[in-house]
């Protein structure tokens, strides 16, 4: 019976060693930017916000990498083509989820994307973090 209790112990520490490190590839969390119409796109692991851009693309985009870092557990995966990647942790077990910005070619919509890694369901998370990120930089969702 104790050796079933220190397995079941030893999987446990393994699934949450790979949770935490896992390789993070920034380009699987790339978006097209230019796919959708503005308009929020709920998931059941994530939320998607694309937004007319009423001032300066790069200023939305600078806007919301500060109130992206304010967030706890949050870092800056990488910019890839542009696109600003952040991934924040959960506290207990760290599960990622992932925060893309982008901005469409010709710089009129914003694409703001959060959605989870691991599992089926976020439980909202994502979708208030979004929101509340982009009510404080003042973006019309």
């Amino acid at each position: 019976m104790m050796s079933f209790f220190w397995v079941v112990v030893l999987v446990l520490v393994g699934l949450q060693a790979y949770v935490r490190f896992a390789p993070n590839n920034a380009a699987d969390w790339t978006v097209d930017a230019n796919a959708d119409a503005p308009g929020t796109y709920p998931s059941a692991g994530g939320f998607k916000v694309v937004t007319k851009v009423d001032q300066a693309p790069e200023a939305v985009l600078d806007a919301f990498d500060t109130a992206m870092m304010a967030q706890p557990h949050t870092q800056k995966l990488a910019v890839v083509d542009g696109q600003q990647i952040y991934v924040t942790r959960s506290l207990l077990w760290g599960f990622p989820d992932y925060t893309t910005a982008a901005l469409s070619d010709d710089g009129s919509r914003a694409t703001f994307y959060s959605r989870l890694r691991f599992g089926k369901s976020d439980m909202g998370v994502n979708r208030k973090r979004l929101q509340q990120i982009l009510t404080t930089i003042g973006v019309a969702i």
